[in-house]
């Protein structure tokens, strides 16, 4: 479902379905517990908009042009234009709560009023207060990313610029873990559930964010790195190749840096250049992804590099669970007298339907490791079953 506007809002059906579940949650065991799942997703909805609103009207007021997601585990806004930092970063971030406890108090106030008195109106009310009570307080602890954890943020970033972001990431860690085990403890199991998913997210960033730089946080280097891969998505190789390489000059390291040196390898790989693809991937070896891991497991074996070949070879097999790869791994385990190795690559091959695998054997490759009764033994089950 999307609201056009000048904030546009887009609202995912399985928004719906998580606050029916929270409705049904909080509504079991009572009298009317379908008026009161209806009265809380009207409940949760509202809230969740208003809060977002929050963050996008400031957002807007700074000269950014956001848009709102209703999602499954509540709402994101997301923010188009030049970045904010500092104060302005701030304020977007805590107007965001700020509405969610204006809601709160104007439900308060409403109910103690007195003017409401059906037994319906007066839940509405009371599920109001409790919604924007309790989810703007847990939204405030510091713990990415909540709002609480994103002005955490903002706040070591203006003292400890780039590095900040790790700072934020590690004590998010420790803390999402601390309150998931407190949740768990006191019964709210999937308020618990959602911040043990938060100590994951943030043990994972806090991995990548060790290798981020000020270039990788900057707007300028971010929208000419998107330039760069839209001349990729169209195609356009031969102009993205040299400003891949500038941006490698002008990050020297980093996230950004790594991307680019990513796609400047696979355009390599395309061309059959993998003595290029080994000397841009071998740096970078514990920070890639699949694709270029699989770039450089080739790259190294056809460079001779045995050992880094068989040591790719597990995470590059469990992405890419190719026969050819269990190939080249046998062949590099082969060249390390590595027999046990050897085996069970060559094993993964056969499964895999090499066809001439008892050939390939055969190759000079396989010669020193003939004469060992392991090998020897699965010799002859290969043999049995060709």
């Amino acid at each position: 479902m999307r609201i056009p506007g000048k904030i546009p809002i887009k609202i995912s059906p399985f928004f719906y379905v998580t606050a029916g579940l929270i409705g049904w949650l909080n509504s079991m065991g009572t009298s009317r517990p379908i008026i009161l799942v209806l009265l809380w997703i009207v409940v949760i909805f509202v809230s969740i908009l208003v809060h977002e609103f929050g963050h996008a009207l400031t957002a807007r007021f700074f000269g950014q042009n956001p848009r709102i997601e209703l999602v499954a585990l509540g709402g994101l806004t997301v923010q188009e234009g030049k970045p904010l930092r500092g104060w302005r970063e701030f304020l977007v971030v805590l107007n965001g709560p700020l509405f969610g406890f204006f809601l709160f108090f104007l439900s308060l106030m409403l109910l103690n009023t007195g003017w409401f008195t059906g037994a319906i109106t007066k839940a509405f009310l009371q599920i109001f207060i409790w919604v924007n009570l309790f989810w703007t307080l847990v939204n405030l602890v510091p713990v990415l990313p909540l709002d609480g954890g994103q002005l955490l943020r903002v706040i070591f970033e203006s003292i400890w610029g780039g590095k900040g972001l790790r700072y934020a990431l590690f004590c998010s860690m420790i803390l999402a873990g601390s309150c998931a085990f407190f949740f768990f403890f006191v019964g709210y199991f999937l308020v618990g559930a959602i911040f043990f998913l938060f100590a994951f997210q943030n043990l994972a960033a806090f991995r990548k964010a060790r290798i981020m730089t000020d270039q990788d946080r900057s707007g300028d280097f971010t929208l000419e790195f998107k330039e760069i891969e839209d001349l990729l998505n169209q195609n356009q190789k031969e102009e993205a190749i040299p400003r891949l390489e500038k941006m490698r000059e002008k990050t020297k390291r980093g996230v950004l840096y790594n991307m680019a040196t990513e796609h400047l390898a696979a355009l390599r790989a395309e061309e059959g250049n993998f003595k290029a693809v080994y000397e841009l991937l071998t740096p970078l070896k514990k920070h890639l992804g699949p694709e270029a891991t699989l770039f450089l497991h080739k790259a190294a074996y056809l460079q001779k590099d045995f050992s880094l070949a068989l040591e790719l070879s597990g995470p590059c097999f469990q992405h890419f669970p190719d026969p050819e790869v269990a190939l080249r791994s046998a062949e590099a385990a082969a060249s390390l007298k590595e027999i046990e190795a050897t085996i069970g690559w060559l094993k993964a091959a056969h499964q895999g339907g090499i066809q001439n695998l008892k050939e390939v054997i055969e190759g000079e490759t396989f010669a020193a490791l003939r004469d060992d009764p392991d090998f020897e033994a699965f010799l002859r089950t290969i043999s049995k079953t060709n």
